[in-house]
């Protein structure tokens, strides 16, 4: 592995420690006051198949199938499959055929692959990742989002990531500049 390979390994474990932050803010966002945030932006709402008590969001747009579990996340196109597994907190190629299920994968199913190949899998995920918390800024301004930062910061399971704008503006940039891009310590001393 090369020492960029090496830098970029590191950049999307950096990034899937966002993306960890970024599923609370998405449950926060489907019990928000003025309605169910995923909703409104377009996605459909359908029962989990595999963890009962809990909901799938689908949203397809540009030969793009984007899914999101509480305890998962799905990227599927005609090139690549990617899903985002939060127990483990890092992004994979899911190999088989079907989608993921939440709760009904295995090591088998999973493949971690080259960062290059991941980040070229996960881009079209975190494009959509700044578009929505655009959507969102545009729609409730910064202090909500502070907001549901504050409580991730009360929970003890994991550290807090960047601060929301500062997330936000890292991940633009990862997708700009992945080869000249600094860790989330750096970017927020920038």
């Amino acid at each position: 592995m090369t020492i960029d390979s090496k830098r970029l390994r590191i950049l999307l474990k950096d990034c899937a420690n966002g993306f960890y932050q970024e599923m609370f803010f998405l449950g926060k966002d489907v019990l928000h006051p003025e309605g169910n945030q995923l909703i409104n932006y377009g996605f459909n709402k359908t029962p989990s198949k595999g963890l009962k008590g809990t909901s799938c969001y689908g949203r397809k747009s540009n030969n793009q199938q984007l899914e999101l579990y509480g305890s998962c996340a799905a990227i599927y196109s005609d090139t690549s499959r990617l899903v985002f597994l939060r127990e483990r907190c890092k992004f994979y190629h899911w190999l088989p055929d079907h989608q993921l299920i939440a709760g009904q994968w295995s090591l088998e199913n999973i493949e971690s692959s080259t960062p290059e190949d991941i980040f070229t899998s996960l881009t079209p995920l975190l494009e959509w990742w700044v578009s929505y918390e655009n959507w969102i800024q545009d729609n409730f301004g910064s202090k909500y989002r502070e907001r549901c930062y504050k409580e991730w910061a009360k929970i003890k399971s994991r550290p807090c990531w960047l601060s929301p704008s500062s997330a936000t503006e890292w991940v633009k940039l990862f997708i700009e500049q992945k080869d000249m891009m600094s860790r989330p310590k750096k970017f927020m001393q920038s």
